[in-house]
């Protein structure tokens, strides 16, 4: 009889003994209802005739989690199931096939019946041991009879029962196995059997056999190509649930999505990971992220990426962390200018050339001819990755030539500063840092995005070591803080700001920190001690003869009375502000204004005076309605006379007339000053 099968590799095994972390049984896996769907139509298929699957994607999509759940469906369904997984750096000549037909449950199948001895003489002949009599057959003979032997194995085998194959990592296998495969899908076709392959869809195309074989199965119809694709926010968040035990936090797991860019594998290690630093915890049963917490990259995921980078050589590594800097997509005339930069001339075929290696092994994404990127990263963990291989020393060069290379054609744009700042600030270079990181805040505050603004001086901030550099930053996060009212930020940057005016002794300074502290009280309806605030700015400016601060100072006061910001009503109720003194102070703030030429403080103190006007109006109409005269102006206008001397004479027509005349006057200042009505 035939002699035992040799053990299997520990590297190739059943799935289901992997000792992976996959679904339970019984429970869904996150986001793939219709790769689900094609395995059970599959197996369906597969009970008549052979059929075929591929699931294609990057590394850690969840590919071989789809193969478990595979498994699974096909135990329930009556199908042997064999499940091996190829391994990078393990090759061997038909490793996969003899994995194959030396698994358990491929034996316990066949134990007893005659297809055991057809099992050993395929494996004798994958072994090298010739049978009797055809020891003379040459090499090539001899390759065929064993693609023979085991393409009628596995009919044998199919013969007794359904049969499901599945193989991770085909990427990896050997070239022998592939082409065994690719006999058995020829010879075989009739027989009940599932061919399942899981595989990087950047790495197929490099290797001629997996090629080969995918393109014999389309020919033939039959096999089903599906391209696994990454996590949507809900099914990222549904993931997190599941491997936490609880429910996530909205925000929470938004910033995890972005984080992990909807890749399965590395949602959930990122989950673990923050978990085992106590940064994630459940409060009130919901896990939340604490805020404004670091990036980690989880073992698990730098252990892949340097397996993936592994087989890069030292220079290609080097340029591929020059890469990284320049950001998540670069182009090579960029990576050449930044070398030029740092090592003379550098031809840029040259650096394509050493990042071949990168692309194939799908740490970079190459783009057609013409896109405005040559290369992407995959993902942002593999870039980060990339930079932190550099030195210290040769990060703040790249960094310093990055800067260089942004500016050295006179003023950037806008859309580059923030950029710029981030480089600056890596290169520890303090002078740019501050300089760019205010430029980029003042551009961000014009349009109208506070966040980038703190953003953009929390990261200036730091090297600002003197206090001229600081007051500038500190005015453009107040400004930010203003946009989102968040009050008690505001104070704490404010107290700073009146500690250096102080230290510097510059009174204007000190006046601005008084007005943007009576705004700041405004805004928190806290009206009386933001008036206070303002009166006594007002008194400062007085005292110092300077106009253009007591405009400031009056309608900012003007504001505080009417208990409005400017360009934000129409009208206000008498009994809710002081009319007389907002009015008095609008008043003193236009008049100041046509002084000195400062045409958009008039219109806004001229548009203010008619919010007071409509003011008294309503006054005098609330008046009229307790004492019941309404009713004959009523009756008045409904009889057809004019309204404006039914209104006249009431007093009401003074009062509107005069708004009027206020709105329609700070329209045409506005106009005038090019800032537009408020």
């Amino acid at each position: 009889m035939g002699t035992a099968p040799p053990p299997a590799s520990p590297l190739f095994q059943p799935l289901t003994s992997l000792g992976l972390r996959f679904r339970s049984p019984g429970g869904p896996i996150v986001g793939r209802p219709a790769e689900l769907a094609a395995v059970a139509q599959e197996l369906r298929t597969a009970r008549g005739t052979l059929a075929a699957l591929t699931l294609e994607g990057e590394p850690g999509i969840g590919k071989t989690r789809l193969l478990t759940a595979a498994a699974e469906l096909a135990t329930a369904e009556g199908f042997t199931v064999v499940g091996v997984t190829a391994d990078e750096e393990l090759r061997g000549s038909f490793l996969i096939a003899r994995s194959i037909l030396t698994s358990p449950p491929l034996h316990e199948l066949a134990s007893g019946t005659a297809t055991r001895e057809v099992l050993r003489r395929a494996l004798d002949a994958m072994s090298g041991q010739d049978e009797p009599g055809l020891e003379g057959l040459g090499p090539e003979q001899k390759l065929l009879r064993v693609f023979d032997l085991a393409a009628v194995a596995v009919r044998a085998v199919a013969a007794i029962g359904p049969l499901a194959l599945l193989i991770d990592d085909m990427q990896w296998s050997d070239e022998d196995s592939v082409r065994l495969l690719r006999y058995v899908v020829r010879t075989d076709a009739a027989s009940r059997i599932l061919l399942v392959l899981s595989f990087r869809a950047d790495a197929a195309g490099t290797i001629s056999e997996l090629t080969r074989l995918t393109a014999d199965m389309e020919r033939l119809g039959l096999v089903r190509r599906l391209k696994v694709a990454r996590l949507t926010q809900i099914e990222t968040a549904e993931l997190l649930r599941r491997s936490l035990g609880g429910d996530v936090q909205p925000s929470t797991a938004a910033t995890i999505h972005a984080q992990a860019e909807g890749v399965p594998f590395i949602v959930e290690e990122l989950g673990r990971t923050y978990r085992a630093a106590g940064a994630i915890q459940q409060i009130d049963g919901v896990w939340t992220l604490a805020s404004k917490v670091e990036r980690l990259i989880p073992s698990a995921v730098r252990t892949l990426i340097q397996r993936r980078a592994a087989r890069l050589a030292g220079p290609a590594r080097a340029v591929l962390g020059e890469a990284a800097l320049l950001g998540r997509s670069f182009s090579l005339r960029d990576l050449e200018a930044v070398g030029s930069r740092l090592r003379g001339a550098h031809d840029a075929a040259a650096f394509a050339e050493m990042l071949q290696p990168a692309v194939a092994a799908g740490l970079l994404v190459e783009h057609p001819e013409g896109a405005a990127a040559d290369y992407t990263f995959t993902h942002e963990q593999i870039r980060e990755f990339a930079a932190s291989g550099l030195p210290s020393p040769r990060r703040r060069q790249i960094h310093v030539a990055i800067v260089d290379l942004l500016t050295g054609d006179g003023e950037p744009a806008d859309a580059l500063l923030p950029l710029i700042a981030r480089h600056a600030v890596a290169a520890g270079d303090a002078e740019r840092a501050a300089r760019f990181s205010l430029r980029a805040a003042e551009a961000a505050l014009r349009a109208r995005a506070p966040e980038e603004v703190l953003r953009l001086v929390d990261l200036g901030l730091p090297l600002a070591s003197t206090p001229q550099d600081r007051v500038p930053l500190l005015r453009a996060r107040d400004d930010g803080l203003a946009m989102l009212r968040r009050t008690p930020e505001r104070l704490e940057t404010l107290s700073e700001l009146a500690a250096l005016a102080e230290a510097l002794g510059r009174t204007e300074l000190e006046f601005d920190v008084l007005l943007r502290r009576a705004a700041a009280r405004r805004a928190e309806s806290e009206f009386t001690e933001a008036a206070d605030i303002a009166r006594s700015a007002r008194q400062q400016a007085r005292g110092r003869d300077d106009r253009g601060a007591e405009v400031a100072a009056c309608l900012e006061l003007g504001q505080d009375l009417l208990r409005i910001d400017l360009g934000e009503g129409v009208s206000t109720s008498p009994a809710d502000s002081d009319l007389d003194g907002a009015e008095e102070a609008f008043e003193r703030a236009a008049a100041l204004a046509g002084e000195l030429g400062d045409t958009a403080a008039l219109a806004a103190s001229t548009r203010e005076l008619g919010v007071c006007a409509f003011g008294r109006m309503l006054g005098a109409y609330d008046g009229l309605a307790r004492t019941g005269a309404l009713e004959p102006v009523y009756a008045r206008l409904l009889a057809g006379e004019p309204p404006e001397r039914v209104l006249g004479e009431t007093g009401l027509g003074v009062h509107l007339e005069r708004a009027m005349g206020c709105f329609q006057r700070a329209l045409a200042l506005f106009g005038a000053s090019g800032t537009g009505a408020a």
